[in-house]
């Protein structure tokens, strides 16, 4: 296992100078890009930047980022004249980043105004990362999703994403796993964090959430269904070296999860014995019994 320098690790009072780097992508998202932007520009956190990387957008989103631009120091954006994915577009704004710590944000969802003041509190180098709780935003409602605070193991990530959407990292340790894998269709999130915690132990998450995540129907998602099964189809390879008969138990869940696929009474038996029983008990119930109703 890789470890930090301790020399390097933010001491108590030391927390809240290191800097800490935003990265953004964004494509063609229009104004809920200026409300993610906006999100991060109010953080009462003293010492972070924002970079946004335009992966090839065609409407005025480079016109508003140029506007941030100029508004604030703090702030920077870089293009791709032609897309190149989420994953290329996160890991160019790292490689341009200067802070010490790195977090992301999506350009559809949005932090509370304490999202890095509460990660940085809460960081240890002992632990691979520190991630939160997530809001899951509806438009009508909203849902906290992941609220338990904890600290989740390798063998725990393998069966489910503890780690929720986002994290905050030493840069360093991003540079060691190379980054997002660009060659993932999906769970390009799951797949790093898991690959963190593969190289560096066990994770840690705070309650109560600070990121927001948009779940409103009207909001077009980077991640299609049909993308989603592919994505958990390449992670199961990448990962399934390391995996108990759980872990894949799990993993075949999710699988027919995002499917809506329907199983018999044994297999649910089989998957409620490999954890995440109410989850897989709602859903058996619902692909059965309640096939208008909406995840």
């Amino acid at each position: 296992m890789t470890t930090v320098n301790s020399m390097d690790a933010p001491k108590v009072g030391d927390k809240q100078s290191a800097k800490i780097s935003v990265y953004m992508p964004s494509k063609n998202r229009g104004p809920m890009v200026k409300r993610a932007i906006d999100s991060v520009m109010s953080q009462n956190y003293p010492n972070f930047e924002l970079v946004v990387v335009d992966d090839g957008s065609t409407d005025d989103t480079p016109a508003l980022l140029e506007e941030y631009a100029q508004r604030y120091d703090n702030f920077s954006y870089y293009r791709n004249e032609q897309s190149r994915g989420v994953a290329a577009a996160r890991n160019l704004a790292i490689e341009k980043s200067k802070g010490e710590f790195v977090t992301g944000l999506d350009d559809d969802d949005s932090f509370a105004p304490e999202r890095l003041t509460t990660l940085m509190a809460a960081y240890d180098d002992k632990y691979a990362f520190v991630c939160s709780s997530v809001v899951w935003d509806y438009g009508h409602r909203q849902k906290v999703a992941d609220d338990k605070a904890m600290v989740f193991s390798l063998s725990d990530q393998l069966s489910y994403n503890h780690a929720t959407t986002q994290v905050l990292v030493r840069k360093e340790r991003m540079k060691a796993i190379c980054g997002f894998d660009t060659t993932l269709t999906a769970r390009i999130d799951y797949d790093a964090w898991t690959c963190l915690m593969e190289k560096f132990g066990d994770a840690k998450r705070i309650n109560p959430p600070s990121y927001i995540l948009s779940r409103n129907a009207g909001v077009e998602r980077i991640t299609t269904t049909e993308r989603n099964i592919r994505g958990n189809h390449q992670f199961v390879k990448k990962h399934g070296g390391r995996m108990t008969a759980k872990n894949l138990a799990n993993q075949s869940f999710w699988d027919m999860y995002a499917q809506n696929h329907k199983f018999g009474l044994g297999e649910l038996v089989r998957q409620m014995l490999a954890g995440n029983a109410l989850v897989k008990l709602k859903f058996f119930i619902r692909v059965h019994f309640l096939p208008n109703w909406h995840k």
